[in-house]
């Protein structure tokens, strides 16, 4: 009866092996959560991306969105409002508009903004600038 109950130890040679096959089933996981995750959100039926509902008083966040160029601005404010319309009006796009997972993915327009700004930031205090707080940097107004 004890052999029956004895714990099987895989030897290195087999966890060297598999450990690509292992991490990769891993990746694929987490890729299908995040994917179930973003359909069960609901907010791609109304047109929007995930960074047009960030949260807009996070500092960082603001001061991203003033750096970003009119255009993407305007197209920002657009599906903003007309999903508070569609909303309003208790209805969703048409599936041919809806924003699929891959879209989403590809169309992370504040990245490049937020990465420069935590940089900033981090340039700041390793400077040892005490000027700053978390609560008002970076500051609307570009002094």
């Amino acid at each position: 009866m004890s052999k029956m109950f004895k714990i099987f130890k895989p030897s290195s040679g087999l966890i060297k092996r598999y450990q690509s096959q292992i991490q990769n089933n891993r990746d694929a996981w987490r890729t299908k959560i995040k994917k179930h995750a973003f359909y069960l959100s609901g907010y791609h039926k109304y047109g929007l991306y995930t960074h047009d509902i960030f949260y807009e008083q996070d500092p960082v966040i603001r001061e991203a969105l003033r750096r970003l160029p009119i255009q993407v601005l305007d197209g920002r404010n657009f599906r903003l409002i007309r999903s508070s319309q569609l909303d309003f009006l208790k209805i969703h796009l048409p599936k041919e508009k809806w924003i699929t997972y891959e879209q989403d993915m590809e169309y992370r327009y504040l990245d490049p903004y937020i990465e420069e700004i935590k940089a900033e930031r981090d340039e700041i205090y390793q400077f040892g600038c005490t000027n700053y707080s978390d609560n008002d940097w970076p500051s609307c107004e570009v002094k």
